[in-house]
């Protein structure tokens, strides 16, 4: 029977054998290259990378160890003062918009009618149109010339100026968040709305027999059975607002001058428009530990709730 039985059982015999955790470890052994390859490699590279000069299109100055000269030279930056100022009302108004946004959307879309997956289905297009199409489809509809949403805000009396709203540098940021939200409130409608069917409707019967009305059972059943998943999408959507800067990048490329700019189009600037990968690295590796203190803050602070 031992002759006979195939390579991998032999081998998981073996060393499942005298109580040994050796195959849980040899099960996990490529999981862990994969992560080391993917995550810390990476970020070994990035953290090296800050600590040197780097410029690729002046390989006359070698790649010399600067140490903190790159972190140092962040503070002196008149342009990361900005780029942290925006980057902080980018994440927080924008996820709390589309937190706000998806929620009436998956309340609006959690009933039982016949031809409801036609409404969900449209409800969820903006999250699957690739973020291209979404930031040039937004600029010429808000083009000051040609725009249909320019053209309609001028018919009830709203005039956003010759120059257009992601010319000006007073609107642009908040242009680019109008867009972001109408192509990112799905992602929190598609996890309100799951969560939302998961409530069992006997709770709604319940509290309505104890008086309570609408608000109230949506303040003290609802909302508590909600929080775990508000607070993963949340932390989710932060990160992915922090870490990507595709929609400026299409939309404004941090303009007009630097009303729109955010750290990490900042990073990517400096990377792949200036070629300082050194200075480059050092902004992302800032960034990264800004992005970890607020998941470390936002997790203790939900757990301590929790409690």
């Amino acid at each position: 029977m031992t002759a006979t039985s195939p390579p991998l059982s032999r081998l998981k015999r073996r060393l499942t054998s005298n109580g040994s955790n050796a195959w849980a470890w040899f099960l996990l052994v490529p999981s862990l290259l994969l992560v080391a390859g993917i995550i810390v490699y990476p970020l070994i590279m990035g953290v090296s990378l800050s600590l040197h000069t780097v410029v690729l299109n002046r390989p006359d100055l070698g790649r010399p160890f600067v140490g903190l000269d790159n972190y140092i030279a962040m503070f002196r930056d008149p342009v990361m003062g900005t780029a942290l100022r925006n980057t902080v009302v980018y994440v927080v108004v924008g996820v709390v918009l589309q937190l706000i946004v998806g929620l009436i959307a998956a309340a609006l879309l959690n009933r039982k009618r016949r031809h409801i997956w036609v409404a969900r289905t449209v409800v969820m297009l903006p999250w699957f149109l690739p973020p291209i199409a979404a930031a040039y489809m937004f600029a010429f509809m808000i083009d000051p010339r040609y725009g249909v949403l320019t053209k309609l805000l001028g018919a009830i009396g709203i005039d956003i100026g010759g120059q257009g709203i992601l010319a000006d540098p007073q609107l642009a940021l908040w242009g680019a968040m109008a867009v972001e939200l109408w192509r990112s409130y799905p992602f929190f409608a598609l996890f309100l709305l799951a969560g939302l069917q998961g409530i069992p409707g006997d709770l709604a019967e319940a509290s309505s027999l104890d008086g309570a009305n609408g608000w109230q059972h949506f303040r003290f059943i609802v909302w508590p059975l909600l929080r775990p998943i508000v607070f993963i999408s949340t932390i989710l959507e932060a990160i992915r607002l922090a870490a990507s800067p595709v929609m400026i990048l299409l939309l404004t490329n941090g303009g007009p001058g630097d009303s729109t700019q955010v750290l990490s189009l900042y990073a990517f600037q400096q990377a792949y428009q200036r070629f300082d990968f050194g200075y480059a690295s050092a902004i992302s590796v800032a960034l990264l530990v800004m992005v970890v203190g607020f998941a470390i803050v936002y997790v203790r602070a939900n757990s301590a709730r929790e409690k």
